[in-house]
């Protein structure tokens, strides 16, 4: 297996929450009352799938592996993608408080969660392409292949220690449950 062929994957997954979350920020513009529940677990999902499993499997994996192999284009790429995910952890940060004050009754806070969710998926797919193209392609190419191993190995330590057994596998259940609900 790749480097990054579990990472890809999951950049399925993401992009389907993506999908999912203009289809809400829509509905928020629209003035339809948004679920607090799917905007709950919507912001769960970010936390726990993008960041806490995919993010740290790039940040104490996958980038650390590609410095060590010393390819001098691979170190702007990765300080490019982790500001992107300080960005993304900041925008998440927005979503709930806005989502929060929403919930609360602070109808003015439907513009700016709508606002916040549409600069984070922006954000991410812009990520997701400039990863894919920058990064991954060139991990795949020059990481050896027992690094690759190593890398595969340590991708299923962190779905099982950090995330939990389980836990992804409820996530794309709840996707799959979003995709309906909000017709994506």
């Amino acid at each position: 297996m790749s480097a990054t062929a579990d990472l890809r994957s999951e950049h399925v997954g993401v992009g389907r929450m993506l999908d999912i979350m203009d289809a809400m920020a829509g509905c928020v513009r629209t003035g339809t009352p948004l679920d607090t529940s799917d905007l709950a677990q919507t912001i769960e999902f970010l936390r726990v799938f993008v960041d806490q499993c995919h993010h740290t499997k790039e940040e104490e994996l996958l980038f650390p592996a590609m410095r060590a192999a010393n390819v001098k284009s691979f170190e702007e790429a990765i300080v490019i993608l982790l500001a992107d995910h300080s960005k993304g952890r900041e925008a998440v940060a927005l979503i709930t408080a806005a989502g929060q004050r929403l919930a609360e009754g602070d109808e003015s806070a439907s513009t700016e969660l709508a606002d916040v969710i549409s600069g984070y998926t922006g954000l991410l797919r812009a990520h997701i392409l400039r990863e894919e193209a920058d990064c991954f392609d060139a991990a795949d190419r020059e990481l050896p292949t027992a690094v690759q191993d190593e890398l595969t190995v340590g991708y299923e330590r962190i779905e099982r220690d950090v995330v939990g057994e389980g836990v992804h596998e409820g996530f794309h259940a709840l996707l799959d449950r979003l995709s309906q609900a909000y017709h994506v």
